[in-house]
């Protein structure tokens, strides 16, 4: 008797920058927008929505040519530390309904149904809440695996939930495209030539042709094509983020003075207690711009840290990427490190090795001769005219 696959489920908010940077409670606007270009970034539009994509605008565009096509287009400039703040609600309220969440990008998530539909009428009623939770625009969709979830999801309408039962799911995936699956676009082109333009179609191949022709990327697709998924959800830690932020009186521009609110900032979030003296592994330098907008960069240190002019060192580049005057400035600690939480080094450095050859050869010297044998060099003076004065002799101590 085959196992049963988990049941999991899909949450999907379709142009979901597009709509936290609109500012309607979530919903899109009639007419036709787009996320223009990012502060600093280069001039190419974002999300759009069906009205301007009816006009041939698309993300990834440039500004000037999605204006040619649709004069009409309003620009909505992009909320990076709206977006980021939305998603993690998101992922809260499904958390909220008792599901371990797994994020797939913002407004995207999978999590499993397992225990979770137990009541009379489990699955509908979960599928309902899910929706709720996701906000307006929400598809939801729920499957025996992930692929056939988020499938699922994406034929889903706001508010109409999508439940593809175990023993449907081939059928169910019969008519999707062939590039639809996980596969290269020469091995899309390959299938296509060969007159396999759907993933039924795919499917009804013997497998080891294709596993002969494809290998394991060629077997993989074939699997999903058929239903055939065991991966599994990995839902994250829910997070507990340290953060501080310093709000100006006036919109503040000056580099030093941006310098010093950072600063301060470290300070704080190195003395809060719930750190724990655990030092951070991954911080968020966010923005709010005076015009209109926001700023973020996540920055993930190379080793984790709790000293405050690394943190400096390694932030202070950042601020000179902001576009303009800010009105607030924070800072979050994203992810703490464990104590003694360091990754080691695999080869040791060659100056390491030097050093430690030099030290022992110098003691075995002076155990053999004594003191006063073994000397350095010292650079002292290297401004001086006098070669003599540029360099000292001192006693060499290991």
């Amino acid at each position: 008797m085959p196992r049963r696959r988990s049941l999991i489920v899909c949450t999907l908010v379709p142009r979901f920058a597009l709509r936290v940077a609109a500012g309607m409670g979530g919903s899109l606007p009639d007419e036709p927008v787009a996320l223009g270009p990012e502060p600093g970034g280069p001039p190419v539009l974002g999300e759009a929505n069906a009205a301007a994509a009816a006009f041939g605008v698309r993300e990834g565009m440039r500004v000037a040519e999605g204006i040619a096509r649709c004069p009409g287009l309003r620009l909505v400039t992009p909320d990076p530390g709206a977006v980021a703040e939305a998603a993690e609600l998101l992922l809260s309220r499904l958390e909220g309904l008792g599901a371990a969440v797994e994020p797939l990008g913002p407004g995207r998530a999978l999590f499993s149904a397992d225990g979770l539909v137990r009541l009379p009428r489990g699955a509908s009623r979960l599928l309902a809440a899910a929706a709720m939770a996701a906000g307006p625009g929400a598809r939801v969709g729920a499957g025996p695996g992930r692929f056939v979830a988020q499938a699922a999801a994406v034929r889903s309408r706001p508010r109409r939930p999508h439940l593809v039962e175990e023993g449907a799911a081939s059928s169910f995936l019969a008519p999707m495209p062939v590039d639809r699956l996980p596969l290269d676009p020469a091995t899309v082109s390959t299938l296509e030539a060969l007159g396999i333009r759907t993933a039924g179609e795919l499917a009804a191949l013997p497998l080891p042709a294709v596993a002969d022709r494809f290998g394991r990327p060629g077997i993989a697709a074939w699997r999903l094509s058929r239903g055939e998924d065991d991966a599994s959800v990995a839902p994250r830690a829910p997070p507990e983020p340290l953060r501080e932020r310093i709000e100006f009186p006036e919109p503040a521009g000056d580099l030093l003075l941006l310098r010093g609110a950072l600063a301060v900032l470290i300070d704080r979030l190195l003395a809060h207690p719930r750190r724990s003296g655990r030092p951070p592994r991954a911080l968020v330098l966010e923005a709010r711009l005076a015009a209109e907008g926001s700023f973020r960069r996540p920055v993930a240190l190379r080793e984790p840290t709790g000293d405050p002019r690394r943190l400096r060192d390694a932030l202070q580049p950042h601020l000179a990427e902001l576009p303009g005057a800010v009105d607030e400035l924070a800072l979050e600690i994203s992810a703490l490190a464990a104590h003694g939480d360091r990754q080691m080094a695999l080869i040791r450095p060659a100056s390491e090795l030097l050093r430690e050859r030099a030290s022992e050869a110098a003691r075995q010297v002076t155990a053999g001769l004594g003191e006063g044998h073994l000397w350095r060099v010292v650079e002292v003076a290297p401004w001086s005219r006098l070669p003599e004065g540029r360099h000292l002799l001192v006693p060499f101590d290991g």
